[in-house]
């Protein structure tokens, strides 16, 4: 039986670029390092809102996880339920062409203001083509945020 996997048109020309990847920065002299794929560019939007607080946006107040505001919270047992919570109904408000198949968080024993979250996603329509993202939030001092 033959599957039909829906890609959108932009992924069939290879010298479109879609959108700009995360960490935005220069790449072999060019001004910003592009995505050419939709699934590329999903992920670099989904690195965007897991690092954007709320009211980080400008015209977006509710654009973001407000990841980095949960870890300032008292610190509870369902923790981790929380957050998972939160990262879900973002995507789901946020990013609904967005399928996460795995997610997975996890706090760090060295520091308590850091949490490490790993996700596996693809597009609606195209559940065959995933790609894992792993974060590292660190509440104490944004700038070491890793993706």
């Amino acid at each position: 039986m033959a599957i039909e996997i829906n890609k959108p048109a932009l992924d069939f020309e290879t010298d479109v670029a879609i959108g700009l990847a995360i960490p935005i920065g220069s790449y072999a002299g060019s001004t910003f390092t592009s995505t050419y794929t939709s699934l590329d560019a999903a992920v670099a939007n989904a690195k965007n809102l897991l690092l954007t607080n709320h009211g980080e946006r400008p015209m977006r107040p509710t654009f973001g996880c407000n990841l980095r505001g949960v870890l300032f919270d008292n610190a509870t047992d369902d923790f981790v339920e929380v957050m998972e919570e939160q990262i879900r109904e973002s995507f789901k408000h946020q990013l609904p062409y967005i399928n996460i198949s795995k997610l997975i968080i996890g706090s760090s024993d060295t520091n308590p203001n850091q949490v490490g979250i790993q996700l596996s996603i693809n597009l609606i329509g195209n559940e065959f083509d995933t790609r894992q993202i792993d974060v590292t939030v660190n509440a104490d001092n944004p700038e070491q945020t890793t993706y």
